[in-house]
């Protein structure tokens, strides 16, 4: 069939275990990223009170 285009085939839906693993890994980073950011502020803080150490 020399006149007809090929079709790409469809993408593969992702399956719902898969979904459900990138939305845990999304939540984690989340939870990292705040994590971080209160280690941060607690740094800054006590360099702030404590500026000898």
């Amino acid at each position: 069939m020399a006149g007809k285009p090929l079709r790409k085939p469809a993408p593969f839906p992702a399956l719902p275990a898969q979904e459900s693993v990138v939305e845990c890994a999304l939540q984690l980073r989340k939870i990292g990223d705040k994590l971080n950011l209160h280690q941060k502020i607690r740094n800054l803080i006590t360099k702030l009170f404590c500026p000898g150490t």
